[in-house]
Order: C-alpha cells, then structure tokens, then sequence
C-alpha cells in the first residue's frame, strides 16, 4: 500500500504544484501536427549495447526486463575486451591457412565462453545479437607509416608509432585473425547471428580501435568479405564503418566499391553529440545502394563520471533521448544504447557508468535513464513506420510512428523547457483516435502513465511538465 501512496503523492506533485504554470502557458498553445499520410522509413527495432566477458547467469533477470518491459529487440556485444589480445603471436605464417589447435585453445578461454553463453541465452529470448569488435589489433599487424589523417580524429597528437594503424600488408592476417573468431562462434558456440562489425571507432585511435582512414576502409573490408565468403559464411552481413566522429566520409568509399557492397548489410554510426545521421543518409540515398539501413550503433552521454541525479536526468535521460529521436527523425532505422549495464571498460581502464542499470554487489537496479528510454523502446515495435511529425515548440524533439494496423499510433517527444499547453491535430482525412493514453517519465516519475486524454472534432489537448520524456498512445477505445 506504501508503495502505491508514493506514487499518488508523486501524481499530485506533477500535476497538482506544477498547475499555475501550466495555466500560464495556455495562452500560448503550441500545435503537434503528425500525418500518417507522410510514411518514413521502417523501423527495425531497438537495442542494447554491453561487454561480453561480463555476463554473468545472474543477470539473467536483468536482460529479461531489458527485453520485456523495456523493449529492447537488438543487443550489439563485443565478445572480448581489448581483441589485440587473443593473437598477441600470429598462429601461423600463413594467412590463409587458420591454426585451428591455436584459435580452438583462445576462442575456449573463460572470458570467451562468458561471451558463449551471454549470446546464446539472447538466442533463446529470440533475438539474433550483432557482433562487434573493438580496441586495436596485435602491435605485429601495426606499422607507423601513415601520413597525418586528413579527417578529424579524437585525438590529434597522437604519436604515429602509438596510433596503432593497420599496415596495408596485414589485412589478411587481420582478416583471418576476426573472421576465425565469428567462424567458432558460429560453428562451435552454437550462436546464431546475421550481423558483424569487425572494427570499431577507427578515427578513434588507439584506445578504440586501429587506425585505419576512409579510403583504406574498403580495403580492409574487402579482405575480411573476400575471408567471410571462403569460410562458408558469406550470409553474415558487415555493419560498417562505426566511426566515432558522425561527421567522417568512411561511407561514400565503401558505396563505390560494388564488390564489397554485396556483404555489407548496414551502415553503422555513433553520436554522443548534436551531430547525427543525416548527412550519411543522405550519402546513402543518393548512392547506386538506397536501400540499405543507417543504425545509431551507439548514443547516450559521455559524462558518466558525475554521479548526481542531475547529471542523470539532463544528460543520460533527456539528452540521450533527444539524440534518440534527432537520428529517427534523420532516417536511422535501429538505434542502441551505449551501455545495457556500468562495467569496466578496457579501453577508458576504468569502472564505467554508462549504463541504464547500475550494478552494486552484482545487484542491478535500473537508472533514471532506462525509464527515459522505456518512453521509446517500450511503445514502438520493428515493423512500425515513422510518419510526419512538426511542432513549432521550443525545447521540443518529437517523433511520431504508425504500425501495421490504422489503429497503432504513438507520438514520443522531448521536452526541455518551452511551452506547457499542447494541442495534438490529425489531417481531417486521417483517422484520429478516442483518446491519447499519456506516460511520463520526470525528475519524479518513472514511465508511469498519467491520464487519458480525449480527442474531440479530430484534436486533443494536453499539459506536459517543463522537462519531460513523453509518449502518447493513440486509443480507439472509449474511456471507462
């Protein structure tokens, strides 16, 4: 019964303190206009990042709420902390030959098999995990020979034999090296999968990834395909190139090598910034190649060290959310967030509080910012359509999507600070529904829903709190 006092008590507080502001701002009532009649692109789902080594069997029930009540359909894993490590001596001289006694041996290892069995319990709650690489390759596939980057890199003064570049001469070695790893994943893990990264943030140097630039990309690529399609496994598509800095062209080199494009199943991003997807869609339009997806791979926030609540409700929930939807309204298809849980992260050498779940005593309990990011994964499924969505508000990010049937509708926003009155229109010709079933997520509430607000000639109207993540169920059910 406490329980259910607390959240009444935190009902009247959103609702009842806030009202004389809330009454102030109806002199301004701000439109939402969405069109089903304006279909975007098709979303495939929504997902997760984390580090393999650290699953653990009791954190079972952790990834079943990550999956169930949060929504997450994707898990992009990197199943070895700093890869460089797993052949720090080459298995053999021959790099199409694979020393199978000396993979067998490293692919067996405890951190390797944490990996195994993380992957497989995700196939057995129905999802097909990403595999991804990251950190630099061994010191002996390196060489110090490559000019200064012309593109924008991490960190500028880095040393040329720190950077850690891929020598030209070893992308064989590198591509046996990575596609050995997903062939026993495969073949002797039992792990069933579509999708592979074999590089991670190559203009993120040294930590990262290796150094590889933009026109060397394809290169690489084409090896590990050329080694993919020889091993049997030319159905495993590359998610590529998963750059650090948005802004970087690894994309218009790799569409122009037709050879490569026939592996290449997704073109992948990060942000942690305002930057985002657009500019690569629009690479990826206007190519021979349209078709093929852009994913958010990574987003969140990079200032995990501050611990505060207010560190976490304006960086990790409304921020992180508003680039969540920035990169949907810019045509990304799948999005994941950096981290499903805090680990230690090899490549910063320290314990890391990226993570929708905290974890103390190996005790996991969600964030502020999984109740954020519920607002989206929660309500809007794969399969589901992004439609038009406007608002001239200030302080709001707002995207707005449609399933299968006429009847699915959900509008997911942003707000930080700006108008507080709100009045949602549909086309006239568009099908409006009931009412829209409000859920918040505020500094005091947790996704909880709010109230049933009726829609009334076609329109509804509605009051949001100055900073909230939003989401508005459309319901053709008339209200008990």
């Amino acid at each position: 019964m406490a329980k259910y006092q607390v959240v009444f008590l935190a009902f009247l507080a959103a609702w009842g303190i806030a009202s004389p502001v809330r009454a102030q701002d109806r002199e301004g009532t701000a439109r939402i206009k969405i069109d089903p009649g304006q279909p975007q692109q098709l979303i495939q789902g929504f997902g997760l990042n984390y580090t393999g080594p650290y699953f653990r069997n009791d954190q079972k029930a952790m990834f079943d709420m990550l999956i169930d009540d949060l929504g997450a359909t994707m898990f992009r894993v990197v199943p070895y902390l700093v890869y460089s490590n797993w052949e720090e001596t080459n298995d053999n001289d021959d790099p199409k030959v694979m020393n199978w006694e000396y993979y067998n041996d490293r692919y067996s290892t405890p951190i390797f098999e944490a990996t195994w069995n993380g992957l497989r319990y995700l196939n057995s709650r129905g999802i097909r995990p990403m595999i991804a690489l990251m950190g630099p390759v061994p010191t002996w596939m390196m060489d110090d020979k490559a000019p200064p980057p012309q593109h924008k890199v991490c960190q500028e003064k880095v040393l040329p034999s720190l950077q850690g570049h891929l020598n030209p001469a070893m992308y064989d070695e590198f591509a046996e090296e990575v596609v050995s790893m997903v062939e026993y994943a495969r073949i002797q893990a039992h792990v069933d999968f579509e999708y592979f990264s074999p590089f991670n943030e190559t203009d993120c140097y040294p930590p990262e990834g290796p150094r590889i630039d933009p026109e060397e990309a394809p290169k690489v690529l084409d090896a590990v395909a050329r080694r993919l399609k020889r091993e049997g496994l030319g159905d495993i598509r590359l998610a590529v190139a998963d750059n650090a800095v948005i802004t970087n062209d690894y994309t218009d080199p790799i569409l122009k090598d037709e050879e490569l494009m026939k592996q290449v199943g997704v073109f992948s991003f990060h942000t942690y910034g305002e930057e985002s997807v657009g500019p690569q869609v629009a690479r990826v339009r206007a190519s021979k190649h349209p078709q093929v997806p852009v994913w958010l791979t990574e987003y969140g926030d990079l200032n995990d060290e501050d611990k505060t609540f207010d560190n976490q409700w304006k960086h990790f929930s409304l921020a992180a959310n508003r680039r969540a939807l920035t990169a949907l309204n810019q045509g990304a298809s799948a999005l994941f967030f950096f981290d499903a849980f805090d680990d230690y992260e090899e490549c910063a050498r320290r314990l890391c509080y990226y993570g929708l779940f905290c974890s103390s005593s190996h005790i996991y309990s969600p964030k502020k910012s999984y109740y954020a990011t519920r607002q989206l994964y929660h309500f809007v499924r794969p399969g589901w359509r992004r439609i038009a969505a406007t608002s001239e508000a200030a302080g709001l990010t707002l995207s707005a999507f449609q399933g299968s049937a006429a009847d699915a509708l959900v509008i997911v926003g942003v707000k930080e600070g700006g108008p507080g009155h709100f009045r949602i229109e549909l086309p006239p010709a568009a099908p409006a529904p009931t009412n829209w079933e409000l859920y918040e997520t505020t500094r005091e509430l947790d996704c909880q829903k709010i109230m049933t607000v009726p829609v009334r000639e076609g329109a509804a109207e509605i009051d949001l709190p100055r900073e909230a993540v939003f989401t508005l169920l459309g319901s053709w059910k008339k209200p008990n």
